[in-house]
């Protein structure tokens, strides 16, 4: 949460000319409500089924950057699926960034609280693992120019493709 997935999937989309999906604009999309009140009705294993859902739905796109919700990782069949669609980027920040970048963000029920920052200390020691394990570049956000990250995404996709083809 907050560490760029849907400004540097924009950014990188249309510098690499691909589509750009955001698993969670796709979900509210379909329900036609926003996360939090998925989360108000069907709790966060309602909207984990329906997140594993839109990621079955495109996990056949091509020439599309996907951002992802942070939990869809939590899943060992998302993660299976998510490795075979393609080249996998890692964003990472700090604890006190990611907390800066979401604080005032009220459409994030898994840290909407009073102790927000250990909440997502929790939340990425939780994760972190299978992030690392699925991931085929990890980069770090901290310091945010969408530019300069999309292009060493990029040029590290163009080696994955070159040893992938």
């Amino acid at each position: 949460m907050g560490s760029g997935k849907s400004s540097i999937g924009k950014k990188l989309s249309k510098m690499m000319k691909f589509d750009f999906l955001d698993t969670d604009n796709l979900i509210e999309e379909n329900t036609g409500v926003d996360i939090p009140t998925i989360f108000e009705h069907e709790g966060e294993s309602g909207f984990r089924e329906r997140e594993k859902n839109i990621l079955r739905e495109i996990s056949n796109c091509q020439r599309t950057v996907i951002g992802t919700g942070g939990g869809i990782i939590i899943s060992e069949k998302n993660r299976e699926i998510i490795k075979e669609m393609g080249f996998v980027v890692y964003l990472t920040a700090s604890i006190k960034e990611l907390f800066y970048r979401t604080e005032h963000d009220k459409n994030r029920p898994l840290i909407n609280s009073n102790d927000a920052e250990n909440k997502i200390r929790d939340i990425i020691n939780d994760r972190k693992e299978y992030y690392e394990s699925s991931s085929d570049m990890k980069i770090s956000t901290d310091n945010y120019d969408t530019v300069k990250i999309s292009k060493i995404i990029i040029n590290n996709y163009e080696k994955y493709k070159k040893n992938n083809s």
